[in-house]
């Protein structure tokens, strides 16, 4: 299914939800930079965005009355991911969202699927051509576009913290290779998902516990904390849209959610926080765009 093949209502419906999921999971790149703007300690923000995530994941369980397995095996599976998911990536995001523009940040981690495709490449769970190659290396230019002199990272402490979320983005996509690989069978995705929220808040409160961070918001009704509540919502609700899009669209629909979370953060970006968008911006979300529709499996097969 694509985008120019809707004619039933079904069809419409799941574009909208594409629409929306890709619009909530750009919304939540410049919510991150609103949560740490007044000064609250980012691995308090990361810590505070996991525990309500986790806790509306326990709502919806409960109201699905589903139990998550907690075995070893299961257990194992929730923690590393909890890690390389939550935990890590979470801390340096946030400690990014105070040093750069949300769009420079959408940018950086539309590499994600380009960055899992390798990695999967290289351990042999996908097939590589000349065509996965080429969207590879036009991501690969998107960020060399953002490191030229004078554009868009000038100053050495922005290109730190520009490969800071490269790290997070890293994070993310060993994260997906993990759960190719390691997922255990049957384990229900949001049972999952739980899991590795849980996994990843209390990996996060050791943390803040040995860096002497506090753990406590004002609970002023900021903009900050608004913003974490609404971090969470929009993650649950995004990653609600993509499982209901991957059952009644399939894997090559829902993949096409990628070409609208990096434009809509950086137009959330201009909305919100009234960044600029300068032509190294355009030209880097131009390669993207185009290196995404590259790597993207075909319908039927890859061959």
């Amino acid at each position: 299914m694509s985008l120019a093949t809707v004619r039933s209502p079904g069809s419409v419906l799941l574009v909208i939800v594409l629409l929306f999921t890709g619009l909530g999971w750009g919304l939540t790149i410049s919510l991150a930079t609103l949560a740490t703007a007044s000064g609250i300690d980012p691995l308090t923000v990361a810590l505070w965005s996991a525990f309500a995530g986790a806790l509306m994941l326990s709502a919806v369980l409960l109201v699905r009355r589903l139990r998550p397995p907690l075995d070893a095996a299961h257990l194992r599976f929730y923690l590393v991911t909890g890690f390389l998911g939550t935990a890590f990536p979470h801390a340096l995001s946030f400690y990014a969202a105070i040093h750069l523009p949300a769009g420079i940040r959408a940018i950086v981690f539309a590499l994600i699927p380009m960055i899992t495709l390798l990695l999967s490449i290289m351990l042999a769970m996908e097939k590589a051509n000349a065509r996965r190659f080429t969207g590879i290396l036009l991501g690969l230019a998107a960020m060399l576009v953002m490191f030229l002199p004078g554009v868009e990272v000038p100053l050495p402490g922005q290109m730190f913290w520009t490969l800071v979320s490269l790290a997070a983005a890293t994070s993310y996509a060993v994260e997906n290779v993990y759960i190719s690989l390691k997922r255990p069978a049957g384990l229900d995705a949001v049972a999952a998902l739980w899991g590795m929220t849980v996994a990843g808040t209390g990996m996060l409160l050791v943390t803040l516990w040995l860096a002497d961070a506090p753990y406590l918001l004002p609970f002023d009704a900021s903009t900050a904390e608004l913003s974490i509540l609404l971090m969470a919502a929009a993650h649950l609700g995004a990653y609600s849209g993509l499982l209901y899009m991957l059952a009644h669209g399939g894997v090559v629909f829902a993949s096409q959610v990628s070409y609208i979370v990096t434009p809509a953060a950086v137009m959330w970006g201009v909305v919100l926080l009234n960044e600029q968008i300068s032509l190294s911006i355009v030209l880097a979300l131009v390669l993207i765009m185009a290196g995404l529709a590259l790597i993207k499996p075909r319908r039927g097969g890859e061959e």
